[in-house]
């Protein structure tokens, strides 16, 4: 998932919060699945506003209980020198989005093991407030609102702690084996493993519920077993991607002197003579004989065919102050996350002042291919 998919809220100590459109779904089926189901048939004889009320705030704690697990990582790992800027609320829970991977196994194991502990301080401290509320007057149904929210993070924590990689249980299991190893790719390989071993038994779990008669718990089960299984796969190839690029800069990989297009160009004149006549799918963009921005062919799609005519370069490039620039001296790992984060496939390369060249996703996954053949022809 790009973690730019989806909408940006807020920020709490320099983190942007958002929520992918996926989120959506989920909270609306937590909101009917307590305030039609769960409430309704545990606690009978209320007001169907009332069901949907406590619905509504129990919904609401439990995604901010789900937040606040993932603030707890992301607070862990930027004091350890990992840098989170961003985390994204979807369908299956939510996502500190990690600049790299840890850069040894005790960090590793502190950014992992804040996670559970968390969910399950939150759950202690919701029981609390149940237990409290006995002793005032408030409805019985917001005394289960409580216990519901203990029940549910005291789950979160505990199925976190699973050992399945990329759960926070399976990020604590690879840190141990770490230590132990002192190899990172064989832990997250072991720690992978065992990650597809959870998922397939979860999905396994979700096939017996659907025939049981459970059909939406079992589905569930079988999509969030088939989630893990992806996203395990999908880390250990990024420890793997990031080895290969171990000791890679930006230099390395990047075009030289690249084509560039005027920025008074018309989008048809990029299109022709630049575009269809080389065919490479963006360029630096120069104005008032200095680079200013990047066209590719996203812009060239945004804008309308019967506007390229009159429509010139610098008006639909991305401005290179947009996030489009790195070093020509920055990790190659960097340039990817640097692509990552701004949404595009290119950037420029400067040297100082100068723009030098233009480094490529294309470039760096062919770069990856060339060194993990070579790495196996070693083997």
């Amino acid at each position: 998932m790009r973690p730019h998919r989806g909408i940006d809220l807020f920020r709490i100590a320099r983190i942007q919060i958002a929520i992918d459109y996926s989120w959506v779904v989920i909270f609306l089926l937590v909101l009917w699945s307590l305030s039609a189901g769960y409430f309704p048939r545990a606690y009978p004889g209320y007001a169907a506003g009332d069901y949907w009320g406590v619905g509504a705030v129990a919904t609401v704690l439990f995604f901010v209980s789900v937040l606040v697990h993932e603030l707890s990582h992301a607070l862990v790992a930027n004091r350890s020198g990992q840098v989170v800027r961003r985390i994204t609320l979807f369908i299956f829970g939510g996502m500190a989005h990690l600049s790299r991977e840890p850069k040894n196994a005790r960090t590793e194991l502190m950014i992992a093991a804040v996670g559970p502990l968390t969910s399950l301080l939150l759950g202690a401290v919701f029981w609390g407030i149940s237990v409290g509320t006995h002793t005032v007057r408030i409805g019985r149904l917001w005394v289960a609102m409580f216990e519901y929210l203990a029940f549910i993070n005291g789950a979160l924590g505990v199925f976190n702690l699973l050992p399945g990689f990329p759960l926070d249980g399976g990020r604590i299991f690879r840190a141990t084996l770490w230590l132990w190893w002192g190899d990172l790719r064989r832990a997250t390989a072991r720690a992978a493993d065992w990650g597809s071993g959870i998922a397939f038994g979860l999905m396994a779990l979700g096939i017996w519920q659907i025939f049981t008669g459970a059909l939406i718990g079992g589905l569930w089960l079988i999509f969030i077993g088939m989630f893990l299984r992806g996203a395990a796969h999908a880390s250990y190839q990024s420890v793997l991607v990031e080895q290969v690029l171990a000791g890679a800069h930006v230099q390395d990989v990047m075009v030289r002197d690249p084509e560039v297009v005027p920025g008074d160009a018309t989008v048809s004149q990029a299109i022709d003579e630049h575009f269809v006549r080389h065919g490479f799918g963006g360029y630096p963009v120069a104005h008032d004989g200095e680079i200013a921005g990047l066209l590719s062919l996203r812009q060239i799609r945004e804008c309308p065919p019967e506007e390229r005519g009159r429509r010139r370069v610098r008006e639909i490039m991305r401005p290179a102050e947009k996030g489009v620039m790195i070093s020509a001296r920055a990790p190659l790992a960097e340039a990817l996350q640097r692509m990552t984060d701004a949404d595009t496939g290119r950037l420029l390369v400067t040297d100082g002042a100068r723009v030098v060249g233009l480094v490529t996703r294309t470039g760096i996954t062919r770069y990856i291919q060339l060194k993990a053949d070579m790495q196996g022809e070693e083997q």
